[in-house]
């Protein structure tokens, strides 16, 4: 398993190259205008790196190489979600450090908003996750970008009906509540993810 995730995350090390210049562009041009748009940016950006790594071992043909040695399609599969658990908490973390430094600089405060904005793309980048991964087992990398992408339209388009018919939202009063209840489906949909992917993967042929 440990061998598993180290393939990916060196396969990734010209990647984070690339991430580190890009994390900096955006740093420099973000955070003197006080926008919180690059705290999500860097999150996504390392969560779009799962697809990366499966892209690589359709391209090597991997999967077929490392089942004749002695590991477990369990083992193949449980090792993307770990590996997408390291990168979102990875992207979290440098996404926190950004902005404790880039407040240190501009003199601002370190405010709660900022770890409010931290934490909830960090549960939407499981959520990410848990839809992409089933997908591109199933119909493969490039369909399952387009298929997610489509899927992320959805939501849009009900939102702006929505706000073009006034329609009135739910509210509450306690702002923990949509927290929780945001952990609860990010919880329930790695599980529910990796139990899909499973049963993809060991009907799968090589």
């Amino acid at each position: 398993m440990k061998g598993l995730i180290l393939k990916d995350l060196l396969n990734l090390k010209s990647t984070f190259k690339m991430l580190g210049v890009m994390m900096l562009f955006f740093a420099v041009v973000f955070l003197p205008q006080g926008n919180g748009f690059i705290f999500g940016m860097i999150i996504l950006m390392f969560a779009m790196m799962v697809v990366t790594t499966i892209s690589y071992d359709d391209l090597a043909k991997w999967d077929a190489y490392a089942l004749t040695m002695p590991v477990t399609r369990k083992e193949m599969v449980l090792s993307k979600y770990l590996v997408m658990a390291f990168l979102n908490t990875l992207g979290a973390v440098l996404s926190l450090i950004v902005g404790i430094v880039g407040s240190v600089i501009m003199r601002q405060s370190f405010d709660l908003e900022i770890l409010a904005i931290i934490g909830s793309v960090y549960l939407v980048a499981f959520i990410f996750g848990s839809v992409i991964i089933p997908l591109i087992y199933k119909f493969g990398t490039e369909k399952a970008r387009l298929m997610l992408f489509l899927c992320a339209l959805l939501p849009t388009a009900l939102i702006l009906l929505v706000e073009q018919f006034n329609v009135p939202l739910p509210t509450t009063g306690n702002p923990w509540i949509y927290l929780f209840l945001l952990i609860a489906f990010s919880i329930v949909g790695v599980v529910l993810s990796y139990l899909i992917s499973l049963k993809i993967y060991t009907k799968k042929e090589f």
